[in-house]
């Protein structure tokens, strides 16, 4: 096992703006094992280590920052969308398969971080929308139907926010409908997730940018051109920036936006190549990845 060194970059805070949403401390940059470049890096909800899943293959591995320490996690999963218990003890992700038939399917899965086990929750479908943690219940939308699943325990039931051919869609009960506060003619919603008061819902509308709306779809608030948009409390959504000639990125910034719309703060600058953040439970940590295959940690307050 190789050990992983943790080098920190300097940073000015306070650079990108008179007036400030989040206040930079340090810019760390998380050295990776020799060879390994990382598609995407998730901090867990304790900022004791992450879940990377490198450029060179599929598979996702534990990299512990506190340790050093590099455990894998599965050989098979992807690191895009996959949830983590507010707990730090489990991690859910998404593993795809080609068929005989030559199509794509993609599994549910969930790894103990304390075992190393790792349990099917969904079977290989084509019609995986949206899943979602609470507690240690795992709660998955499957071909319009939610499957829960208490991983101890007795279940708990939380709204499940996903995606349905374009369509966003908001569980709740285990009654689904769609969520379209642009309409649903000609628009394709990504990246949805719920506030962590449970009220409002963040997301990105195709070719438009980052919007928050109340849970039930009303009353949308434009945040900017914010790719991946995730929360990084009841008040603020970060996302990336990023530009493209149509072949590859040019420039990705992190940037933070309050939920209601009047203001927006760079986290990074143009040249950072920073790309799909990530946030500790306290709000210390965010985390991103790189078009570079680098992973950084912002140290905030």
């Amino acid at each position: 096992m190789k050990k992983v060194f943790i080098s920190a970059l300097l940073l000015c805070s306070g650079i990108y703006g008179y007036s400030q949403l989040l206040s930079v401390t340090r810019n760390v940059k998380v050295s990776l094992p020799d060879g390994v470049t990382a598609n995407t890096a998730t901090i867990i909800p304790d900022g004791s280590y992450m879940v990377v899943s490198p450029n060179e293959k599929n598979g996702l591995f534990r990299l512990d920052l506190e340790t050093s320490a590099v455990t894998t996690i599965s050989e098979t999963g992807t690191g895009f969308g996959l949830k983590i218990s507010d707990d730090s003890k489990t991690v859910l992700f998404r593993e795809s398969t080609i068929g005989k038939d030559r199509l794509r399917r993609t599994a549910l899965k969930s790894a103990d971080m304390a075992t190393g086990r790792v349990a099917t929750i969904v079977k290989p479908t084509r019609d995986l929308q949206g899943f979602a943690i609470k507690g240690a219940t795992v709660m998955a939308m499957n071909k319009g139907k939610l499957t829960t699943k208490a991983l101890s325990g007795v279940a708990t039931v939380a709204p499940v926010v996903s995606i349905d051919k374009g369509r966003m869609m908001l569980t709740v009960n285990g009654e689904t409908k769609v969520i379209a506060p642009q309409g649903v003619e000609g628009q394709s919603y990504l990246w949805p997730s719920i506030s962590p008061d449970g009220t409002r819902i963040a997301y990105y509308l195709g070719r438009h940018g980052a919007y928050v709306c109340n849970i039930d779809g009303s009353n949308p608030v434009f945040l900017g051109s914010i790719r991946a948009p995730r929360w990084y409390n009841n008040d603020i959504v970060v996302g990336m920036n990023d530009k493209d000639n149509g072949q590859v990125v040019t420039s990705s910034k992190i940037v933070a936006a309050k939920a209601d719309g009047t203001m927006s703060q760079a986290l990074t600058d143009d040249a950072s190549m920073a790309m799909y953040p990530t946030v500790s439970a306290d709000g210390s940590k965010i985390s991103y990845s790189t078009a570079y295959g680098e992973i950084h940690i912002l140290e905030v307050k």
